[in-house]
C-alpha cells in the first residue's frame, strides 16, 4: 500500500526525516518495504497485515504515529451545506437480510457537474497508484484511500424508482461490473439492486448500468458495511481483487458509513459543484455495542517481563482510540468500532507493547518448567535417515497432495477428496508416495542431474476406516549411475537389485527376523519381471521395482527409474535391532556351490524357506542365473552358494557332502530341483 508523507501531515505533525518515520512504524508493526521520492512526494511503501484493516488508509497510519509520537490528531473536516430538501425524499434504502448488511448509509447531491477532478486529487491518487476517472469517482477513491472505508457513487436517475434493495442475488440473475464483463449470479452472493434488477456486486464492484458519466446530474453516494466472511466468498468465486474488496473482507468500521459520506459530501464542495439534500439516509436494523475487555495491570508486566506505568497505559489505549475506566486492579476497555481485532486481553497488552516500544523491555528469557518429550518413534526415524543417507540419498519433501489421476493411478485405496482445491493436481490428500517421489525424480532430471537418489518420510491418508489412521511411509527413488564411469572402471548402472541391496542394508538396523521378497500383488505402474514386494516376518510392508517404461515415456523420462514405497510401522513395531557382542570363530567357513536346474516360477524366497534352519549353515545365497539351450526347457539354471561354519572345529569334507545332499534332497523333494551333472 502506498502511504503518502503529506497526506499524513494533513492529521499529525510529523517533523521527521522519512526514513526515521518508516523505522518507527515498522517496529510497531507496519512494515514499510520501501521509502522514495516521486514528483516532489515522500512515499511509504507499506505492508499491513490481515488483520489490520483499520490501517489500509492514511488516517489509520497518522492514528499509529499520533499514538506513537504522543502527538495530537487533526480529524478530517466534514462540515456540509445543505438544502432544507431531506434526502429521504428522493431515494429509500432497504436492507433484506441484516446478518449480511448491517448498516447501509446514503446521501443524495443534485445537479452536479461531472468533469475533471482538480490538479491536486489527481496527483495525490496517480502517487497512490489510483487512476483519475471524474470528479465524482475520484471522490469516492480518495475518501477510500484517506478514511479506508469503501464507498459507491450511483446515478440515482438511473436507478428503477430511486430505490436501494441489498438482498441475496436470485439465481440466474446478470450484472454486467464496470470492467464490462458479465456476471451470472446465484442466491450465495449479495448485491444492491434497484426496484427491478442488481446494480452492483455488494462490497466488491459497481455495476456498467448505473455508473457515473458525463450525463449524470443526480447522484446516490453508498457507505455500507458487508459480512467479511460473504464478500471473501464472492470476490474469490469471480476472480476479483478490488481495494473495496480487499477491506471488505478484512472487516470495515460499521461506525465509519456516515462519516466517510459526509467526508465526500464535504470534499465536493472543494471539486464540484451541486446541491447536497439534508441528512443522511442510515439504514442500521442490526446497531450493537461492543463488550467490554477487563485489563490487568499485573498481567501486563507478567507478560511483557517489565512494569508500563498505568499512566502510559491509559495514554497509549485512549490514542488508540480506545474507551477505558479504572476496575479491578486494572481498566473496563472498550475496542472502538475500528479495531475488529482487538476482542481479549492479551491483544491489548500487544497494542500496549507495540506503542510503548518493544525495544524498552529487558531481553529476559521466561522461566522454563519441565523438560523436553522425545516424539515416538524418533530414534528409529533418525535410523531410517542415517542409513539412507550413509547410501547416497538425499531427503526431500512433498506436499500432500497429489492429483486424482495419479492416486487413481499409483494408489491402492480410496484417496481423500479436498472440499477447496487450491487447484486440480492437487484435489486430494495422497494415498500413495509414489507421485510425489516421481515429480522429485523429473525435477531433477529436467535440470540436467541423471544421477539421483531420494527419499522422504512422510504420511498416507485414507478415506473412511475405523478409527481413520495416517500411516507413516518411507518412498525411495533412484535413477542413474551408482558409480559413473573413470579410467579404468566401467561404472555400475543403478538397478532393480541395487535398490533392493540398499533396502536389505535399511532394514538391518531394525530387529527383524525374517525379510523376504516375492512377486504377488505388484502395482500395475511397476516393470513387469524387475520389481517385488518387500515381506517382514511374512507380512506384506511395501513394494519395489522399475516404473512401467510406457508410464516413464508418457513422463518424458528416457532413462530407468527405480521405486519403492515401504510402510514404517513394522519398522517401529520391530524397534531397532539391540547390539550383541560375541566371539568371532577359531575356524574359517567352508562354502560349496550348488549347480541346480530350478522351475520356472519357483522364486529364491521359496527356496531358501525349504532349507530352513541347517546345523551350522551360516548363508544361502544365489550367485547366478543363467538361461540357455543347454538349460531344460521350463527352467532356469541357478549357482546357489551354501557357507558353513563351527566355533571351534574345522568341517570335515564328509560333513560338507552330507549338508549339501540334504539340502539338494529337500529341493529335488518340494520342487524337483535337480543338480546339473
Amino acid at each position: 500500500m502506498q502511504v503518502l508523507l503529506s497526506w499524513l501531515q494533513d492529521f499529525v505533525e510529523l517533523p521527521e526525516y522519512p526514513e526515521e518515520i518508516a523505522e518507527t512504524l515498522t517496529m510497531a508493526g507496519m512494515a514499510v518495504d520501501a521509502v522514495h521520492q516521486q514528483d516532489g512526494e515522500t512515499v511509504f511503501e507499506l505492508d499491513i497485515t490481515a488483520n489490520r484493516s483499520d490501517a489500509l488508509n492514511h488516517f489509520g497510519i497518522a492514528r499509529e504515529l499520533s499514538a506513537i509520537y504522543r502527538r495530537p490528531m487533526k480529524t478530517p473536516a466534514v462540515e456540509v451545506s445543505e438544502s432544507d430538501e431531506p434526502a429521504s425524499s428522493r431515494a429509500s434504502i432497504e436492507i433484506a437480510d441484516a446478518d449480511l448488511c448491517a448498516r447501509y448509509s446514503g446521501r443524495v447531491l443534485l445537479d452536479v457537474a461531472v468533469k475533471p477532478s482538480p490538479d491536486w486529487m489527481r496527483k495525490r491518487l496517480e502517487l497512490c497508484g489510483v487512476r483519475s476517472i471524474n470528479n465524482i469517482a475520484d471522490l469516492t477513491n480518495y475518501v477510500l484511500l484517506e478514511l479506508g472505508h469503501p464507498t459507491h457513487a450511483f446515478d440515482l436517475d438511473l436507478l428503477a424508482e430511486s430505490k436501494i434493495i441489498v438482498r441475496l442475488a436470485r439465481d440466474g440473475e446478470q450484472l454486467q461490473t464496470l470492467d464490462g464483463l458479465d456476471r451470472k449470479l446465484s442466491s450465495e452472493h449479495l448485491v444492491i439492486a434497484d426496484a427491478s434488477r442488481p446494480v452492483a456486486l455488494a462490497g466488491v464492484m459497481g455495476g456498467a448500468k448505473t455508473e457515473i458519466s458525463e450525463a449524470t446530474r443526480n447522484v446516490l453516494l453508498e457507505a455500507a458495511w458487508f459480512q467479511p466472511s460473504l464478500i471473501r466468498r464472492t470476490a474469490r468465486h469471480f476472480g476479483m481483487h478490488t481495494e473495496a474488496s480487499h477491506r471488505f473482507e478484512r472487516g470495515a468500521d460499521v461506525g465509519a458509513t456516515v462519516w466517510a459520506a459526509d467526508r465526500i459530501a464535504h470534499l465536493f464542495g472543494q471539486v464540484g459543484f451541486g446541491t447536497l439534500l439534508r441528512g443522511v439516509i442510515d439504514t442500521y436494523p442490526g446497531a450493537a455495542e461492543r463488550g467490554n475487555i477487563h485489563l490487568r495491570a499485573a498481567r501486563i508486566g507478567r507478560l511483557l517481563g517489565a512494569e508500563v506505568p498505568d499512566e502510559e497505559v491509559l495514554k497509549i489505549l485512549e490514542a488508540l482510540g480506545f474507551v477505558a475506566e479504572p476496575a479491578d486492579g486494572g481498566w473496563k476497555v472498550t475496542p472502538p468500532s475500528h479495531r475488529l481485532d482487538v476482542d481479549r486481553e492479551i491483544d491489548l497488552i500487544e497494542e500496549v507493547a507495540r506503542i510503548h516500544g518493544y525495544h524498552k523491555f529487558p531481553m529476559t528469557l521466561p522461566p522454563a518448567f519441565g523438560g523436553t518429550e522425545e516424539p515416538p518413534y524418533a530414534r528409529e526415524e533418525a535410523e531410517v535417515r542415517s542409513a539412507l543417507r550413509s547410501l547416497g540419498y538425499d531427503e526431500t519433501i512433498s506436499y500432500s497432495f497429489i492429483s486424482e489421476e495419479d492416486a487413481s493411478r499409483f494408489g491402492s485405496w480410496e484417496p481423500v477428496a479436498i472440499r477447496n482445491p487450491v487447484s486440480e493436481p492437487w484435489s486430494v490428500m495422497r494415498n500413495t508416495a509414489v507421485p510425489s517421489m516421481l515429480k522429485a525424480l523429473e525435477r531433477n532430471l529436467n535440470r540436467s542431474e541423471p544421477d539421483v537418489r531420494l527419499m522422504e518420510i512422510g504420511r498416507l491418508y485414507r478415506a473412511g476406516g475405523d478409527p481413520y489412521r495416517e500411516p507413516p511411509v518411507l518412498a525411495m527413488g533412484a535413477t542413474g549411475m551408482v558409480r559413473r564411469a573413470s579410467l579404468g572402471d566401467a561404472g555400475a548402472p543403478f538397478d532393480f537389485f541395487a535398490l533392493k541391496s540398499d533396502i536389505l542394508t535399511l532394514l538391518s538396523g531394525f530387529d527383524i527376523q525374517e525379510v523376504s521378497f516375492d512377486a504377488r500383488e505388484i502395482p500395475a505402474f511397476y516393470a513387469a519381471g524387475n520389481s517385488a514386494r518387500l515381506l517382514l516376518n511374512g507380512q506384506a510392508a511395501g513394494t519395489l521395482g522399475e516404473l512401467d517404461l510406457k508410464l516413464a515415456e508418457a513422463r518424458k523420462i528416457r532413462q530407468p527409474v527405480y521405486l519403492a514405497e515401504i510402510f514404517l510401522d513394522p519398522l517401529w513395531q520391530a524397534g531397532l535391532k539391540s547390539l550383541k557382542y560375541q566371539k568371532l570363530p577359531n575356524v574359517p567357513a567352508v562354502h560349496r556351490d550348488l549347480s541346480l536346474f530350478v522351475p520356472e516360477g519357483v522364486s529364491f524366497a521359496e527356496i531358501r524357506a525349504t532349507v530352513g534352519q541347517q546345523d551350522d549353515l551360516r548363508g544361502l545365497e544365489p550367485i547366478e542365473i543363467f538361461r540357455s539351450k543347454q538349460v531344460p526347457e521350463g527352467c532356469y539354471s541357478l549357482l546357489l552358494r551354501a557357507i558353513w561354519q563351527k566355533d571351534s572345529e574345522s568341517m570335515t569334507d564328509e560333513e560338507v557332502n552330507r549338508y549339501a545332499g540334504h539340502i539338494v534332497a529337500s529341493l529335488s523333494k518340494a520342487f524337483g530341483i535337480q543338480q546339473r551333472g
